[in-house]
Protein backbone atom coordinates (compact mmCIF):
# COMPACT_ATOMS: atom_id res chain seq x y z
CA UNK A 1 0.00 0.00 0.00
CA UNK A 2 2.77 2.44 0.90
CA UNK A 3 4.49 1.82 -2.44
CA UNK A 4 1.27 2.88 -4.22
CA UNK A 5 1.09 6.07 -2.12
CA UNK A 6 4.72 6.79 -2.96
CA UNK A 7 3.89 6.68 -6.70
CA UNK A 8 0.84 9.00 -6.43
CA UNK A 9 1.30 12.60 -7.47
CA UNK A 10 1.08 15.44 -4.95
CA UNK A 11 -2.37 16.55 -6.11
CA UNK A 12 -3.90 13.10 -5.65
CA UNK A 13 -2.37 12.85 -2.16
CA UNK A 14 -3.69 16.31 -1.22
CA UNK A 15 -7.20 15.45 -2.46
CA UNK A 16 -7.18 12.11 -0.63
CA UNK A 17 -6.00 13.81 2.58
CA UNK A 18 -8.73 16.45 2.31
CA UNK A 19 -11.46 13.83 1.75
CA UNK A 20 -10.29 11.79 4.75
CA UNK A 21 -10.16 14.96 6.88
CA UNK A 22 -13.67 16.01 5.77
CA UNK A 23 -15.19 12.58 6.41
CA UNK A 24 -13.66 12.28 9.87
CA UNK A 25 -14.17 15.83 11.10
CA UNK A 26 -17.45 16.74 9.43
CA UNK A 27 -19.08 13.45 8.46
CA UNK A 28 -19.42 11.92 11.89
CA UNK A 29 -20.75 15.03 13.59
CA UNK A 30 -23.03 16.28 10.83
CA UNK A 31 -26.27 18.03 11.75
CA UNK A 32 -29.35 16.86 9.93
CA UNK A 33 -31.33 19.74 8.44
CA UNK A 34 -34.35 19.57 6.19
CA UNK A 35 -33.88 22.99 4.63
CA UNK A 36 -33.88 24.50 1.21
CA UNK A 37 -32.34 27.76 0.08
CA UNK A 38 -31.11 29.72 -2.91
CA UNK A 39 -27.55 31.10 -2.98
CA UNK A 40 -26.23 34.02 -4.98
CA UNK A 41 -22.50 34.65 -4.77
CA UNK A 42 -19.66 36.75 -6.08
CA UNK A 43 -15.99 35.96 -5.83
CA UNK A 44 -12.57 35.87 -7.42
CA UNK A 45 -10.28 33.10 -8.55
CA UNK A 46 -7.01 32.82 -6.66
CA UNK A 47 -3.62 31.09 -6.94
CA UNK A 48 -3.61 30.31 -10.72
CA UNK A 49 -5.63 33.30 -11.97
CA UNK A 50 -7.42 36.42 -10.73
CA UNK A 51 -10.79 36.43 -12.48
CA UNK A 52 -14.28 37.38 -11.29
CA UNK A 53 -16.69 34.55 -10.46
CA UNK A 54 -20.48 34.81 -10.22
CA UNK A 55 -22.54 31.89 -8.95
CA UNK A 56 -26.11 30.86 -8.26
CA UNK A 57 -27.24 27.68 -6.56
CA UNK A 58 -30.12 25.80 -5.01
CA UNK A 59 -29.69 23.71 -1.87
CA UNK A 60 -32.05 21.07 -0.51
CA UNK A 61 -31.16 18.97 2.54
CA UNK A 62 -27.52 20.04 2.15
CA UNK A 63 -27.34 18.82 -1.49
CA UNK A 64 -26.57 21.73 -3.80
CA UNK A 65 -26.70 22.23 -7.54
CA UNK A 66 -24.79 25.27 -8.69
CA UNK A 67 -23.90 27.18 -11.83
CA UNK A 68 -20.93 29.55 -11.85
CA UNK A 69 -19.58 31.87 -14.52
CA UNK A 70 -15.88 32.80 -14.55
CA UNK A 71 -14.79 35.76 -16.68
CA UNK A 72 -12.33 35.44 -19.54
CA UNK A 73 -8.74 36.36 -18.83
CA UNK A 74 -5.19 35.30 -18.12
CA UNK A 75 -4.40 32.12 -16.17
CA UNK A 76 -1.18 30.42 -15.15
CA UNK A 77 -1.47 28.23 -18.28
CA UNK A 78 -2.52 30.91 -20.78
CA UNK A 79 -5.62 32.84 -21.76
CA UNK A 80 -9.00 31.34 -20.88
CA UNK A 81 -12.36 32.18 -22.46
CA UNK A 82 -15.37 32.85 -20.26
CA UNK A 83 -16.07 29.57 -18.48
CA UNK A 84 -19.26 28.01 -17.15
CA UNK A 85 -18.97 25.61 -14.20
CA UNK A 86 -21.83 23.32 -13.17
CA UNK A 87 -21.61 21.30 -9.98
CA UNK A 88 -23.48 18.97 -7.65
CA UNK A 89 -22.15 18.75 -4.10
CA UNK A 90 -23.00 17.79 -0.56
CA UNK A 91 -22.32 20.21 2.30
CA UNK A 92 -21.57 18.87 5.79
CA UNK A 93 -21.46 20.82 9.03
CA UNK A 94 -19.99 19.71 12.34
CA UNK A 95 -21.77 20.40 15.61
CA UNK A 96 -19.52 23.41 16.11
CA UNK A 97 -20.91 26.91 16.30
CA UNK A 98 -19.43 30.11 17.66
CA UNK A 99 -21.73 33.15 17.86
CA UNK A 100 -23.78 31.84 14.92
CA UNK A 101 -20.72 31.16 12.76
CA UNK A 102 -20.47 27.55 11.63
CA UNK A 103 -17.72 25.88 9.58
CA UNK A 104 -18.62 23.48 6.78
CA UNK A 105 -17.05 21.41 4.04
CA UNK A 106 -18.28 20.52 0.58
CA UNK A 107 -17.58 17.46 -1.59
CA UNK A 108 -18.92 17.02 -5.10
CA UNK A 109 -18.36 16.81 -8.82
CA UNK A 110 -18.26 19.54 -11.45
CA UNK A 111 -18.22 20.09 -15.20
CA UNK A 112 -16.80 23.15 -16.95
CA UNK A 113 -17.12 24.45 -20.48
CA UNK A 114 -13.37 24.80 -21.09
CA UNK A 115 -10.41 25.86 -19.01
CA UNK A 116 -6.67 26.10 -19.47
CA UNK A 117 -6.26 24.96 -15.86
CA UNK A 118 -8.26 21.69 -15.60
CA UNK A 119 -10.10 19.09 -17.67
CA UNK A 120 -13.85 19.37 -18.21
CA UNK A 121 -14.90 16.87 -15.46
CA UNK A 122 -13.62 17.47 -11.94
CA UNK A 123 -14.11 17.01 -8.24
CA UNK A 124 -15.29 19.97 -6.20
CA UNK A 125 -13.94 20.51 -2.72
CA UNK A 126 -14.79 23.42 -0.46
CA UNK A 127 -14.22 24.82 3.01
CA UNK A 128 -16.34 27.63 4.32
CA UNK A 129 -17.95 29.56 7.14
CA UNK A 130 -21.71 30.07 7.40
CA UNK A 131 -22.74 33.29 9.18
CA UNK A 132 -26.18 32.86 10.78
CA UNK A 133 -27.53 31.02 7.68
CA UNK A 134 -27.45 34.37 5.87
CA UNK A 135 -23.90 34.85 4.48
CA UNK A 136 -21.22 32.33 3.56
CA UNK A 137 -17.56 32.69 2.77
CA UNK A 138 -16.11 29.70 0.95
CA UNK A 139 -12.87 28.56 -0.64
CA UNK A 140 -13.66 26.21 -3.56
CA UNK A 141 -11.25 23.98 -5.45
CA UNK A 142 -12.11 22.22 -8.72
CA UNK A 143 -9.59 19.59 -9.82
CA UNK A 144 -9.55 16.20 -11.52
CA UNK A 145 -7.03 14.81 -9.01
CA UNK A 146 -4.68 13.95 -11.84
CA UNK A 147 -7.26 12.31 -14.15
CA UNK A 148 -6.93 15.04 -16.79
CA UNK A 149 -4.07 17.12 -18.10
CA UNK A 150 -3.66 19.94 -17.35
CA UNK A 151 -4.65 19.65 -13.72
CA UNK A 152 -3.48 22.93 -12.25
CA UNK A 153 -6.85 23.49 -10.55
CA UNK A 154 -9.46 26.22 -10.44
CA UNK A 155 -9.60 27.87 -7.02
CA UNK A 156 -11.84 30.72 -5.93
CA UNK A 157 -13.08 32.48 -2.86
CA UNK A 158 -16.68 33.63 -2.84
CA UNK A 159 -19.07 35.54 -0.62
CA UNK A 160 -22.56 34.13 -0.90
CA UNK A 161 -25.96 35.39 0.23
CA UNK A 162 -28.38 32.65 1.31
CA UNK A 163 -32.03 33.40 0.54
CA UNK A 164 -35.20 31.49 1.38
CA UNK A 165 -36.87 30.50 -1.90
CA UNK A 166 -40.09 32.36 -2.73
CA UNK A 167 -42.07 29.09 -2.80
CA UNK A 168 -41.33 28.38 0.89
Amino acid sequence: MFSKLKNMNKTAIAVLTFIIFAVILFGYSEQSKAEQSVQIGLGETVINSHLTVGEIGYEYNQWEIQAALIEAGATKNGRQDQMEVYSVSYRTEPNLEFFGIQPYSRLGVSYNSGSELVGDTNFRLGLGLDFHNVWRVEFSHHSSSGLHSPNTGVDYISITRTINPPWN
